[in-house]
């Protein structure tokens, strides 16, 4: 075998992927692709070619452009959660099961860097391109936030949360977590006051102080 036919042939090999590895490599180029040139601008053809492929290629996963942007922010922004939420089923549960359940998915991927650089891209392109992030909302975290909040609810009903502010409001429990993030944006490589592990068990720790019953 010639050099040029095995190198051929180690192309075609790895050419051939799994489609959900397939669409990783999609989405990372169209990471790389948004971040650059912004959404408006960036084009189907330059994805496919910093993933490898051809238009054809990326057409075989996707159906446009608005696709590939809408699964870029479920992929790296939307944890992988339960069909019932981020909380845990309110019969039986005890406070520190419910805070440690609902921390820990949203702390879990925060240091892959696919992550970290969607939620700059999101935050970028949220004035640019306000309806496609608003059809991502409303399709992946509406139906969630509703979900948990209705869990809070039962929690409150059933005296494993005390009535409050914030458990009227539940989102709102999120906060630490988006200030972090922000800082994170802001220091960019300098040293942080407080590490993502050190924020997530504040985090715990505040809502329990928060949320337990008096």
């Amino acid at each position: 075998m010639t050099s040029g036919t095995r190198q051929k042939t180690e192309t075609q090999r790895r050419r051939y992927l799994p489609s959900v590895e397939r669409k990783r490599e999609i989405l990372d180029a169209a990471l790389i692709e948004f971040s650059s040139h912004g959404y408006a601008a960036a084009t189907i053809e330059r994805i496919a070619a910093r993933a490898g492929l051809s238009k054809a290629g990326i057409y075989a996963h996707y159906k446009s452009k608005d696709e590939v942007f809408e699964d870029l922010l479920e992929t790296a922004l939307t944890p992988s959660l339960k069909d019932d939420g981020m909380l845990p089923a309110a019969a039986g549960a005890a406070l520190p099961e419910v805070v440690a359940s609902y921390v820990d998915q949203m702390y879990d991927r925060l240091d892959e860097p696919i992550v970290m650089a969607t939620f700059q891209l999101l935050i970028t392109e949220s004035r640019r391109t306000p309806e496609l992030i608003r059809r991502w909302y409303d399709r992946m975290l509406e139906p969630r936030r509703i979900r948990d909040q209705a869990a809070v609810d039962e929690y409150v009903g059933n005296g494993i949360m005390r009535h409050s502010a914030l458990t009227e409001h539940f989102m709102l429990s999120a906060a630490p977590l988006v200030m972090w993030i922000v800082m994170r944006m802001l220091y960019q490589d300098n040293d942080l006051p407080l590490s993502l592990e050190q924020v997530r068990e504040v985090h715990k720790q505040l809502l329990l102080d928060a949320l337990q019953p008096r």
